[in-house]
C-alpha cells in the first residue's frame, strides 16, 4: 500500500516564502517580505523576527538552537531560540545567499564569490576563495566536509579548515542547491533541470532527470530525497535516485524544501506567500477520519461506482480513493 501526504498551509508572510529550516518541532521561514517567522509544526505563529532590510533568502538552525539568517542586505543575523537578535555579521560585500551550521561552525555564501566561516558567536574565522561566480548554496556533511555550489556551474568540497578538496564538474548551468544525506551522498540541483548524486569522494553516482524547469532546492530525509523546482512540483526519490512520486505544489515556483525528523516535508513558494507542510500518512482503518467531512463524504460517494453494463456496484480499490482524496485536499 502506498503512502499518502496530507498538507497544512500556514499564512502570515506578505511576500514569497523562499527558505525553511526545522529545529525539532519548530520551523523557521524566511521571505521576500524581509522577515523571519517562527512556527510550531501545526502552524501556530510563535514570533516574527524583524531586522533585515532586504529579502531574507536563507535560514539555518545550529545544534544549540541558534538561528542564522542571510539576506539580500548583505548581512547574516544570529538569533537566539526565543527570536532575539544576538549579532549582525557584516563582512560579505554582496547578497548573502546561503548559510549552514556544523556544530559550532557557521558557513555563509554570497554573490561576492566567497564563503566565510564563523564561530558560533559570529566571530570571523576564514574566507574561502575559489569559485569564479556567486556562491549559491552550502551544506556540511556529518564528517565536516563543506560542499558549495555556484553560478560558475561547479561544486567545490572543502575541509572544515577551509582547505579545498575537489571541484565537481558535471552540471551545465548554475548550481542552486546542495544537501548531504546521512550516508554521505551529496545531492545537487541546478538550473540545468537535473539533480545529481555524488559520493563522498566527489564521484558522480547518478543524474536524476524529471524536472522540466530549474531545480531550486533539495533535502534528504532518512529514506528519501525531495527536490523542488520552478516547474511547480516536488519530486521524491529513493536514496539511489529512483523516482517515488511527484507532489504537485499548486503554489507556483517551489523555492525551498526541508524534511523534519518526523518525516514532515515543509516547502515554500513565491506566489502564494504561504508555507506548506506535507505529513506522511500510512493507511489504517481510521485514516479517513483525518480529513475534513466534506472530502470524506464526497469520496465515500465515489467509492461506489455504478457499472452500467452489468448494473452492479463496483468498489474502487482503496489506493484509488486515497489518490482522489489527496488530490481534492490539495486543491485551493
Amino acid at each position: 500500500m502506498r503512502a499518502m501526504y496530507r498538507f497544512h498551509e500556514f499564512s502570515g508572510h506578505t511576500d514569497g516564502v523562499v527558505c525553511v529550516a526545522w529545529s525539532d518541532d519548530r520551523l523557521a521561514s524566511g521571505s521576500y517580505d524581509y522577515t523571519v517567522r517562527l512556527w510550531t509544526s501545526d502552524g501556530k505563529l510563535l514570533r516574527t523576527l524583524v531586522g533585515h532590510t532586504d529579502r531574507v533568502v536563507c535560514v539555518a538552525w545550529s545544534s544549540t538552537q541558534t538561528l542564522a539568517s542571510g539576506s539580500s542586505d548583505c548581512t547574516v543575523r544570529l538569533w537566539n531560540t526565543d527570536g532575539d537578535l544576538i549579532r549582525t555579521l557584516v563582512e560579505h560585500t554582496s547578497l548573502v545567499t546561503c548559510v549552514a551550521w556544523s556544530d559550532d561552525l557557521l558557513a555563509s555564501g554570497s554573490y561576492d564569490k566567497t564563503i566565510r566561516l564563523w564561530t558560533s558567536d559570529g566571530d570571523p574565522i576564514s574566507t574561502l576563495v575559489g569559485h569564479t561566480n556567486g556562491v549559491m548554496c552550502v551544506a556540511w556533511s556529518s564528517t565536516q566536509i563543506l560542499a558549495s555550489g555556484s553560478s560558475d556551474n561547479t561544486i567545490r568540497l572543502w575541509t572544515s579548515d577551509g582547505d579545498p578538496i575537489r571541484t565537481l564538474v558535471g552540471h551545465t548551468y548554475c548550481v542552486k542547491c546542495v544537501a548531504w544525506s546521512t550516508t554521505q551522498i551529496l545531492a545537487s540541483g541546478s538550473n540545468d533541470r537535473t539533480v545529481r548524486l555524488w559520493n563522498i569522494d566527489g564521484d558522480l553516482i547518478r543524474t536524476l532527470v524529471g524536472h522540466t524547469d530549474w531545480v531550486t532546492c533539495v533535502s534528504w530525509s532518512s529514506d528519501r530525497l525531495a527536490s523542488g523546482s520552478h516547474d511547480r512540483t516536488i519530486r521524491l526519490w529513493t536514496p539511489d535516485g529512483k523516482p517515488i512520486r511527484t507532489l504537485l505544489g499548486n503554489a507556483g515556483w517551489i523555492l525551498c524544501v526541508a524534511w523534519s525528523h518526523a518525516q514532515q516535508l515543509a516547502y515554500g513558494s513565491h506566489y502564494r506567500k504561504t508555507l506548506r507542510i506535507h505529513t506522511l500518512i500510512r493507511w489504517t482503518p481510521r485514516t479517513h477520519q483525518q480529513f475534513p467531512p466534506m472530502f470524506r463524504n464526497l469520496v465515500f460517494q465515489l467509492m461506489l461506482v455504478r457499472n452500467r453494463q452489468e448494473e452492479t456496484a463496483v468498489r474502487l480499490p482503496i489506493e484509488i480513493w486515497l489518490e482522489i482524496i489527496e488530490i481534492l485536499s490539495d486543491v485551493k
